[in-house]
């Protein structure tokens, strides 16, 4: 896990507001869209297909609409083969590898900003931070359900699901961790518009993989 680790942190996930590139288009479905919106893949050194999730690997990029179900059928059509007009593989697992990388990338800005001192885990401590008016973002595992939810609910502020329990326990170092809070961004950072639009980029990629 620590070459994965490394790769999630060298570079950050573009924001909503990143001036949009050339469009690019969809190996799959042949449709345009902006990278934001596609993941890009390249052939690695082994011939296999490699997800370009920062888009800054060497090699040309062959780009899929970030949907699991498009990447599945990419693999099953050898769509990768015919857009690199060249034998290579792609792994019966990428689609799953994908969803890691996207979920990765999450969990890593939430740890940036928990180590600012800018996000809590714990209800107790979450409600803390909204009594003080410094939530800017809930974030809350799959387990969330009941009072607890819908407490955060009425409070009116933007609420992500993202993972499990273990999955952002681990980002606090705990076991688990249900609920979470994101403060309000200051002038010199974007956690809050990171965090939001990683996790519905890692929703949307999941929601089409049940075909």
């Amino acid at each position: 896990m620590a070459p994965l680790a490394m790769n999630l942190a060298m570079t950050p996930e573009p924001t909503a507001d990143a001036v949009p590139g050339p469009l690019r288009t969809c190996i799959v479905t042949g449709e345009t869209a902006a990278p934001e919106r596609m993941i890009r893949f390249v052939v690695g050194p082994e011939g296999d297909v490699v997800p370009d999730l920062a888009r800054r690997l060497p090699g040309r990029g062959m780009w899929l609409r970030a949907e699991r179900v498009l990447l599945e059928q990419a693999i099953a059509r050898k769509a990768f083969a015919r857009a690199a007009r060249a034998p290579v593989k792609a792994a019966a697992d990428l689609p799953e590898r994908v969803e890691m990388l996207l979920l990765g990338r999450v969990l890593e800005d939430l740890s940036r900003a928990r180590r600012a001192g800018r996000a809590v885990a714990g209800f107790v401590r979450v409600e803390q931070m909204m009594g003080r008016h410094r939530a800017g973002l809930l974030v809350v595992a799959s387990e969330a359900d009941g009072d607890g939810l819908g407490k955060l609910k009425a409070t009116g502020l933007p609420i992500e699901r993202l993972g499990d329990a273990a999955a952002l326990g681990g980002v606090f170092g705990r076991d688990q961790a249900v609920y979470v809070a994101v403060a309000r961004d200051d002038a010199s950072g974007q956690f809050i518009q990171r965090i939001a639009g990683g996790a519905a980029r890692w929703r949307g990629y999941r929601s089409n993989g049940a075909g």
